[in-house]
């Protein structure tokens, strides 16, 4: 039998979900799902990840992840990782 911790530690989802905003709005697919959180690829701005908080989640059906939230309301993720995507290195 598994306990609330092990369930508290699982990813909210698998990557490459798509995510898809309260007005309906296609925002992009998961790139890293945590047990708290998950990174969005924003569709049009794939250089861009946007943080979608747990408790911004409505449920998981059909293999789309169904916000309580529009755009608006998340934020853009600027880290090492999506400066490196945006200016990749030259070779």
């Amino acid at each position: 039998m598994e306990d609330a911790n092990q369930s508290a530690r699982r990813p909210i989802c698998a990557t490459g979900t798509v995510v898809i905003a309260e007005n309906g709005q296609r925002l992009g697919t998961v790139r890293v799902a945590y047990p708290h959180y998950v990174l969005v690829s924003e569709d049009g701005a794939p250089e861009r990840d946007l943080e979608v908080p747990a408790r911004a989640v409505a449920r998981l059906e059909n293999g789309k992840l169904y916000l309580t939230v529009n755009r608006e309301a998340l934020s853009a993720v600027d880290d090492e990782e999506a400066v490196a995507r945006r200016y990749p290195a030259q070779s």
